[in-house]
């Protein structure tokens, strides 16, 4: 599960100048996982889709055009890890692709179903683990304009642990930087 929280004025021209400061925090948690290939002599495991789902809305009245979205991710992921999942410490790797912010969700049988998404961001993370993250995630973000009602970029740390009475991870994720509504 990863959670985001964005704070900031939301102030801005047409071309996405005049960014604001940003900060999101979430909870996210993993859904699902397709191609799952671990090498148990290296400990590498590699996962070709992972599907994070939002554990509430997004919480952002200095953005209008953010608050109260749901936030989800489809990413891929390498990471080597120091015992068994979803027991053990990622000690490095690195994940990638595609967040969305939704206006609505709701569930099937065969998953979250999204509205469709008002911002669509891409991200990527160099992971290792920390007391209190068994996957730690830092790195970068950005919106751009042609993808979404947001323009910007910045920082993004996500604390991921194994939550047994979830039976999944849970992700926090932290979203800091610029950005700007555009108009």
């Amino acid at each position: 599960m990863s959670i985001i929280t964005i704070a900031g004025t939301a102030t801005a021209s047409a071309k996405g100048k005049h960014k604001e400061p940003i900060s999101i925090t979430t909870a996210l948690a993993v859904f699902s996982i397709e191609g799952d290939e671990t090498n148990y002599h290296s400990s590498w495991t590699t996962i070709e889709k992972e599907t994070l789902v939002p554990a509430g809305q997004i919480s952002a009245p200095e953005w209008p055009l953010l608050d109260g979205l749901f936030l989800s991710a489809v990413q891929s992921s390498h990471e080597q890890f120091d015992a068994p999942i979803p027991f053990g410490s990622v000690t490095k790797g690195k994940s990638k692709d595609q967040f969305y912010m939704s206006p609505t969700v709701g569930f099937t049988a065969l998953g979250p179903v999204l509205g469709a998404p008002v911002v669509i961001g891409e991200y990527q993370l160099k992971l290792s683990s920390s007391e209190l993250c068994q996957i730690k995630g830092e790195g970068k973000w950005k919106f751009k304009a042609k993808n979404s009602g947001i323009d910007g970029k910045g920082d993004i740390s996500v604390c991921t642990n194994f939550v047994p009475a979830a039976g999944t991870f849970i992700a926090v994720v932290t979203v800091t930087g610029s950005a700007a509504q555009v108009d």
